[in-house]
């Protein structure tokens, strides 16, 4: 028997050297490599990759790079004579699995389109100062033709474009959708790689397919008039073509040798539709260590309840148990809990999925993910010391009576020195926030002060205005200033008006009210220092001469003026109302 065998289709390496090194990494370089491997068997398999070259700059000033695989894909044909596409997007850590059929030679094309877009991404591209791209190397690969970043682009499509139809050679023929699954003729071919419908490969009739889901030990005749029936309600449904197909079969044959066949059937018997959101293949692999650490009654209570619903809640539960690159349960503790809690109390998928989560949490990374996270952890950190650093050297300079060195990368590495280099910034911290806090609280005295004084002379001008006003008669009625907050809300009363909420301003603003020989207000006045009359209302906030008499309305409003005190703009109640002649003028 020969040994594998590869060889390159097609390998373009492109650098940039005219990109400078950043600490969070900068893209100066692409490679796009396709190569074509042969199994002993004859198999072949076409895989392609793009990986960018990362330079990236050290705390310490050094520069290294490191090559970045970006997309990858390979095609290869299986042994039951499928042609598989998987492809890989490192950015969404997501591997995609699909199966080509005749007819489906575009999906290959657009991933090569995609391949050839990664390749020429900036930075890599040249800037618009350098339209020929002077600093960008083609080191590897085909020659191009000098005409330019355009004709490398241009040329490297037309040799993805024949590229493609190298790789369909090389694998061989599509296979024909109609002929590998005569039980889903009416099925689009793109759909028919889901894993539900695998089961159909080359099932001639619906006891093949039950013997491929379940084995042929554990055949049954209900088995092969349930799956039919659930097909032929797949077919029927309106919306078939976007629907999940048969991915139940992927949920009845979890329990595949864990429980009797008769319940699978009886289960299957219940079930009316396959419309459900089904389990992603790892999904499935997780959800099978799950029920093989549960006890079989528990696996029958799952069965007896609703697809939909067990199907839902047992993908939250496993998907709550990790993934292939960190675990967060430990299953082997599983069997225990349910000892202890008691069998007849898990009443179904709820309830295990409620034990689940009672479980204590691990966190177990995969050798990938922890090499991956030390690496970025000490980037991290390289990076948050590089920045103390700076900050502490910024403030050292802008001391004049400094002893301390400035800090050099070499230096600064030395716990010793980063020591002292910490106390002195703390130190130099609290000093500066001692020395701001003195001078917050000097400037909160000064305000306080200068507040003080402002409402003296409001309380001055309040009482020298209230003891001209108290007590003035005016005609049949006389003028009564305000003193306390019950006399305003007696007025606010009499007059339903909202007076009594000016209490806070009593003795810095003046409130007068109107009084008629009964003692009863008829008017609110408001004076303050800044504006002067501001309110001159009656009953409902009306105007003054709705309240009163126009005439005396008048001789109060001239009777106020005539001390000096002035009216604002936009004061309220004065309609119909004279105005002294100084207030005439300004308005």
């Amino acid at each position: 028997m020969s040994e594998n065998s590869e060889r390159v289709l097609l390998h373009v390496k492109i650098l940039n050297d005219g990109i400078e090194p950043t600490a969070e990494g900068v893209r100066t370089g692409a490679s796009l490599r396709v190569v074509v491997r042969t199994a002993p068997d004859g198999r072949v398999t076409v895989s392609g990759s793009v990986s960018h070259r990362v330079h990236r700059m050290r705390a310490s000033g050094k520069v290294f790079r490191y090559w970045q695989t970006v997309r990858a894909f390979s095609l290869l044909r299986t042994k039951a004579g499928l042609v598989v596409l998987r492809k890989l997007d490192n950015a969404s850590r997501q591997i995609r699995t699909q199966h080509l059929f005749a007819g489906g030679e575009h999906q290959l094309e657009q991933l090569l389109h995609v391949l050839g877009d990664q390749t020429l991404l900036e930075p890599i591209r040249p800037h618009e100062w350098d339209p020929l791209g002077q600093d960008v190397r083609v080191v590897e690969g085909p020659v191009f033709e000098d005409h330019g970043w355009s004709g490398i682009q241009a040329q490297i499509s037309l040799i993805l474009q024949d590229l493609r139809g190298e790789a369909l050679r090389l694998i061989g023929d599509l296979p024909v959708a109609e002929e590998r699954f005569p039980l889903l003729k009416e099925v689009l071919p793109r759909r028919l790689g889901h894993s539900g419908l695998m089961h159909f490969l080359d099932a001639e009739d619906y006891k093949t397919v039950a013997e491929n889901v379940f084995g042929k030990t554990r055949y049954r005749k209900p088995l092969a008039r349930e799956i039919q029936r659930l097909v032929e309600r797949m077919l029927a449904r309106p919306d078939w073509r976007s629907s999940h197909n048969m991915s139940v079969l992927n949920w009845f044959r979890l329990f595949r040798g864990l429980v009797p066949i008769d319940w699978i059937i009886e289960s299957m018997r219940r079930t009316e539709t396959n419309h459900y959101i089904a389990l992603k293949p790892a999904e499935c692999v997780q959800a099978r260590a799950l029920f093989r650490r549960v006890p079989q009654p528990i696996l029958g209570r799952i069965l007896a309840e609703p697809v939909a619903q067990s199907v839902r809640i047992i993908g939250d539960t496993v998907r709550d148990l990790g993934n292939a690159d960190v675990q967060l349960r430990d299953l082997d503790l599983l069997p225990e809990l349910i000892k202890a809690r008691g069998q007849r109390r898990i009443r179904g998928a709820q309830d295990l999925e409620t034990l689940v989560r009672s479980m204590p949490q691990v966190w177990v990374e995969s050798r990938s993910l922890a090499r991956s996270n030390q690496a970025i952890s000490t980037v991290i950190n390289e990076a948050n010391a590089l920045r103390e650093m700076h900050s502490y050297n910024a403030q050292i300079g802008r001391l004049e009576d400094s002893d301390l060195p400035v800090a050099t990368w070499e230096l600064w590495k030395d716990p010793a020195f980063r020591e002292d280099a910490e106390e002195f910034l703390v130190e130099h911290r609290r000093e500066l926030m001692t020395a701001e806090q003195l001078e917050r609280e000097a400037r909160a005295e000064r305000y306080c002060q200068e507040r003080l004084s402002r409402e003296k002379k409001r309380a001055a001008w309040a009482a020298d205005v209230a003891e001209k006003l108290d007590g003035m008669r005016i005609g049949e009625h006389r003028l009564v200033v305000a003193r306390d907050a019950d006399t305003l809300a007696r007025w606010g009363s009499q007059l339903n008006n909202c007076i009594a909420g000016y209490a806070d301003e009593l003795g810095m603003d003046v409130f007068v009210a109107v009084v008629d020989d009964s003692g009863r207000a008829r008017l609110n006045i408001e004076i303050n220092h800044k504006d002067g009359v501001v309110q001159f209302l009656g009953t409902n906030n009306r105007d003054a001469v709705k309240e009163l008499e126009k005439g005396s309305a008048q001789l109060v409003f001239d009777a106020i003026t005539d001390i000096g005190i002035p009216v604002y703009e936009y004061a309220l109640g004065l309609q119909q109302l004279t105005l002294p002649v100084r207030d005439a003028v300004d308005a």
